[in-house]
């Protein structure tokens, strides 16, 4: 075999082997006072979303708008945490309390991998 193409076949075996992958983050939403700190946040499929209530109050965090739950997650009566890995694809996620769902609500923004 010629030694180039030797070369040419190692460097592209490595390319797959080595090549970084992307790293899945957790992203933190707080309940503190009756809301969703912050309200609005940006994930990547994959991501996982952590709600952290900070308070004696409980709450849901629900899947859909207001009061309508579309089913894609839900936790009663949530004390202290509770995470869901977002495998959507681009596009948004509305959620909010099913308690307090005239003032709780919050959105995931879902963006393209890159």
């Amino acid at each position: 075999m010629h030694i180039g193409i030797l070369i040419f076949k190692v460097v592209l075996i490595s390319l797959f082997v080595f090549t970084p992958s992307v790293k899945a983050e957790v992203i933190e939403v707080e309940i503190f006072k009756s809301t969703f700190i912050p309200a609005v946040v940006k994930v990547k499929s994959g991501d996982t979303v952590k709600w952290v209530n900070k308070e004696e109050v409980l709450h849901t965090v629900t899947s859909g708008k207001s009061p309508i739950h579309d089913e894609k997650f839900n936790v009663s009566f949530l004390v202290k945490e509770y995470e869901v890995k977002i495998d959507e694809p681009a596009g948004v996620i509305d959620y909010y309390c099913a308690i307090h769902n005239a003032t709780m609500r919050g959105v995931i923004v879902v963006e393209d991998k890159k």
